[in-house]
């Protein structure tokens, strides 16, 4: 498809390279990297993805999911770190690896 043509979502809205869109299925929200077109089919690939998305179930994002979307990402982010930190905590310094034996009486 060529860069000049335009696709549009559920909604009628149009779609082109760099859009903003959500998957309403999943509500993957990425932005269109590459548009094709196949027989009666025109599909979206996202960049988050890399996946190919039929266009009439793609919704263009508005500004709200946008902030949706880099709010996910921070979370991720936090708990990531927590996770580590975490992981950090629960690492035991010094273990005694004493292999002896002591029988009793």
């Amino acid at each position: 498809m060529e860069a000049s043509q335009t696709a549009t979502d559920l909604y009628g809205k149009p779609i082109t390279l760099g859009t903003t869109v959500k998957y309403v299925s999943t509500r993957t929200v990425g932005k269109v990297i590459d548009l094709k077109k196949e027989e009666d089919k025109t599909w979206a690939l996202l960049d988050k993805t890399r996946l190919y998305y039929d266009t009439r179930y793609l919704e263009v994002a508005t500004s709200e999911a946008s902030e949706e979307e880099e709010m996910t990402k921070v979370d991720m982010e936090e708990v990531e770190k927590k996770i580590k930190e975490m992981e950090d905590a629960l690492k035991v310094k010094d273990i005694n690896l004493d292999m002896s034996c002591e029988g009793g009486g």
